[in-house]
């Protein structure tokens, strides 16, 4: 394993984590630049992550967190490789607007893009 890759598996659930402090259960934030940042952190992550069978099952681990946020993004990655295992994450998400709110919203565009090819691997997800 590369020592980029090693970084990646360090750093990218410690993004996450950091990622769901900032807008919490909900999906809101207070300061964009922090979120862009944390954002970009990630998707360079992920894409490392995504390189390896190791990266690919910390990434997939990542989907049962009891933060929303960890496991939107992460199922939203998960998707590319394991789609039957993604859905379930992000349609559980979706379908419970009350208590996730905008992460709901994520997620629900997220499924339609995934589903019309149009979802972009390593790209931000939408409306975000």
């Amino acid at each position: 394993m590369t020592e980029n890759a090693t970084d990646a598996l360090e750093r990218g659930p410690q993004t996450l984590g950091e990622m769901a402090t900032l807008v919490g259960d909900r999906g809101h934030h207070d300061n964009a630049r922090r979120w862009n940042r944390l954002v970009d952190q990630w998707l360079a992550d992920r894409r490392v992550l995504a390189d390896s069978e190791e990266g690919r099952t910390a990434v997939s681990s990542l989907m049962g967190d009891p933060r929303p946020a960890v496991r939107l993004w992460s199922a939203a990655a998960v998707l590319f490789w394991d789609p039957d295992a993604a859905r379930p994450t992000l349609t559980e998400i979706r379908d419970s607007p009350m208590t996730y709110d905008l992460h709901s919203i994520t997620a629900k565009h997220t499924l339609l893009a995934f589903d019309a090819g149009t979802l972009e691997e390593g790209a931000r997800l939408p409306g975000t």
